[in-house]
């Protein structure tokens, strides 16, 4: 005789699979988007709305949330071929460009902190080459490689983080929060509004994993933005212990991200900064690349496509460094939220149609 229960049931054990891989698949873009708000963070809104640089940082907490539920209404509407539909290749193939922009962004940053703390008399070229020629070779094929490093740098992470505020709490000065708005509202909203950009891929995996079944929006949300909460924390330490003057000087990119390690005097602190941040962005290079590959597989409909020669693209923005770059990234990185949210808008509508031509049959 034979029983069947809930622990060997295959449709059970199917839909826990399923949840694990969209845990993990949030948990991964939740680490490159996490990179991309500290880099536009340093890069535009620290220096743009100084002493109120950690709220506005708070405030993509709102695109991050329509992005989100956008996911959500996306996976709740698609229909079971949904990747084999137009509209998605489309958003794919569109978000594959946008994931590209990404790689470039952490491989840049990659490369300015290791250029000033590390080697500062080597080449950029040969910094960044050798990078992306890591990542192009190797990349492991397997789909859980960039997950199981979120995953890792996840807890490294945080335990980074909780150190450098043990550290922090006893050299603060409230006074170095005020003015609350730096300088004044309109400012500080200009500076959340281009750093939407950042915040792009929150809903991404809708698009690219459309055949997995929706969570509950709040729970789904939850890795997201708690990837915006930890900047914004990072850039309300960064005020507590300095004045404003040193957070609005135009000294570099790398040592605006360095302000961030010197919150606290502890060397230890400022060591485990600057370790968490270099593999932050390492990861988020990683991270992307590898959701960069994934939206062509899912666009071209091929089961592989090779990461070196986009790899090899990022190294001409990483040569150039970031003092000629600013200003163009500056410009054009915060138009990647309004493309994202077109793709995804065009995949909502693309669902609707088919759902009504369904139910007039």
């Amino acid at each position: 005789m034979r029983t069947t229960t809930a622990v060997h049931d295959e449709a059970s054990a199917a839909a826990q699979r399923q949840r694990e891989l969209r845990h993990e698949s949030e948990l991964t873009v939740s680490m490159a988007l996490g990179a991309q708000v500290l880099a536009y963070g340093a890069l535009y809104i620290l220096p743009a709305a100084s002493t109120a640089a950690w709220w506005a940082v708070l405030l993509l907490l709102l695109p991050t949330a329509l992005m989100r539920l956008l996911a959500w209404l996306i996976r709740r509407t698609a229909p079971a071929d949904a990747p084999r539909g137009w509209p998605y290749r489309a958003a794919a193939l569109g978000m594959a460009v946008l994931f590209l922009s990404n790689m470039a962004v952490c491989l840049l940053t990659l490369t300015e902190l290791t250029h000033v703390f590390f080697f500062p008399d080597a080449s950029r070229f040969w910094l960044s080459l050798s990078a992306a020629l890591a990542l192009g070779l190797g990349m492991p094929k397997s789909p859980t490689a960039a997950p199981n490093t979120a995953r890792f740098l996840y807890w490294f992470l945080l335990a980074a983080f909780a150190f450098c505020i043990f550290t922090v709490v006893p050299s603060a000065e409230t006074g170095y929060l005020f003015p609350l708005a730096g300088y004044g509202i309109a400012p500080t909203l200009r500076c959340a509004l281009m750093g939407s950009g950042s915040v792009w891929m929150a809903g991404a995996m809708a698009v690219l994993s459309p055949g997995q079944k929706p969570a509950s929006p709040l729970r789904a949300a939850l890795p997201g933005m708690a990837a915006v909460s930890l900047p914004a924390m990072l850039f309300f330490g960064c005020a507590w212990v300095l004045p404003g003057t040193k957070l609005t000087f135009e000294q570099g990119y790398a040592l605006r991200l360095q302000l961030l390690m010197e919150m606290s005097p502890n060397v230890l602190s400022w060591s485990l900064m600057l370790m968490a941040e270099m593999l932050l962005f390492l990861a988020g290079f990683t991270v992307c690349a590898d959701l960069m590959r994934k939206s062509l597989q899912a666009a071209l409909a091929r089961p592989h496509v090779p990461l070196l020669p986009f790899a090899l693209a990022c190294v001409p923005l990483a040569v150039m460094g970031m003092g000629r770059a600013e200003k163009p990234l500056t410009a054009l990185l915060p138009w990647r939220y309004p493309a994202a949210l077109a793709l995804m808008l065009t995949c909502l509508a693309g669902n609707l149609i088919i759902r009504k031509k369904g139910k007039g049959k």
